[in-house]
């Protein structure tokens, strides 16, 4: 019986669907998932799509476990109660997207790319009652994080992984059962839902690498945004950092706090100062509704029209060409 919702989930199920339309390893397969919230999600789709049946969560008490040797859960983001856990003769794997206990929790790939981690993996792990990804390790393996990589990216690389690990497991599953371990109480991190609060960059708190980290991770949930004298600004692409210097563009500007923008006009970009003397670049952004706009688009319809405002006195000299 497998547990699962989106893209990540529906890889695995279709390499289970695969091992069953093969005549091995798998000789039912059914698929629970939640309540359309409005649409049904991709795992529903796929099931409806190739005749497997369907239950919707919570099961009904005549339809838990439907007399399946074991559960697979990936990616469903509901706490599995002890009597459908125990209802299974083998109980449940869950197929999770990092090497745990490194990042338990709903968002493990978004928290390892926003940490600027290093590596990553999956894990599949025998599921226990009443609290998430605390439980024994069946299996992991590890893949270095591209420095550029986005986290939808990983995320689909990371959902191929643990497909194929979830095949190699159940091809020898009570092999694989006898051998799992405890997780180590040491290295224990938290990876919770994303919280849309952050989207708002603070300039003074954030360096270069970790804004973009950022926006490598949350850029598919939301654009990271800041205010320019009191407008809300969106920035659509945030480019790596870099140590080129342009000292040459900074020789006239006094005022260097953070939040200052410099426009690079050759290159076509927003430099905007943060954290430990760094600047990073924007390619792209929006103000209020209107379309993206490119670094010379805004530079030219605002930057200097703020800056007239300022030498007019009828705004602040300081705040002339500000990121708040």
């Amino acid at each position: 019986m497998f547990f699962g919702t989106d893209g990540f989930a529906l890889k695995s199920l279709e390499e289970l669907h695969r091992a069953m339309q093969d005549g091995s390893m798998v000789s039912e397969l059914s698929v629970v998932v939640p309540t359309p919230k409005p649409h049904p999600c991709l795992v529903a789709k796929y099931a409806k799509q190739h005749n497997l049946p369907i239950s919707v969560w919570p099961l009904p008490k005549e339809k838990q476990n439907d007399c399946c040797d074991f559960g697979v859960v990936a990616s469903f983001g509901h706490l599995i109660p002890s009597r459908i856990i125990n209802g299974f003769p083998l109980g449940m794997l869950n197929i999770h997207g990092s090497i745990l206990p490194r990042w338990r929790g709903a968002a493990p790939v978004v928290h390892a790319v926003m940490n600027g981690d290093a590596e990553t993996g999956v894990t599949i792990m025998r599921i226990k009652p009443h609290h998430f990804d605390v439980g024994d390790i069946v299996a992991q393996e590890s893949i270095a994080i591209d420095p550029h990589i986005s986290a939808v990216q990983l995320t689909d690389r990371l959902a191929g992984m643990g497909a194929n690990l979830l095949v190699r497991c159940i091809s020898d599953l009570h092999y694989h059962l006898d051998r799992c371990t405890p997780q180590p109480s040491h290295g224990v991190t938290l990876a919770p839902k994303i919280d849309a609060k952050l989207s708002h960059i603070d300039w003074t708190g954030l360096n270069a690498a970790q804004i973009y980290n950022r926006w490598r991770a949350t850029c598919h949930l939301f654009k990271l945004q800041t205010f320019f004298h009191g407008a809300n600004v969106k920035l659509n692409a945030v480019e790596p950092p870099t140590t080129e210097p342009f000292a040459e563009m900074l020789q006239n500007l006094v005022d260097v706090r953070p939040g200052r923008i410099v426009v690079d006009r050759t290159r076509n970009l927003l430099f905007v100062r943060c954290q430990e003397d760094q600047w990073v670049a924007i390619r792209h952004v929006t103000l209020h509704r209107r379309p993206v706009m490119s670094a010379l688009d805004f530079s030219n319809g605002y930057l200097r029209e703020a800056k007239k405002l300022s030498m007019s006195g009828k705004i602040g000299r300081n705040s002339v060409i500000d990121f708040f």
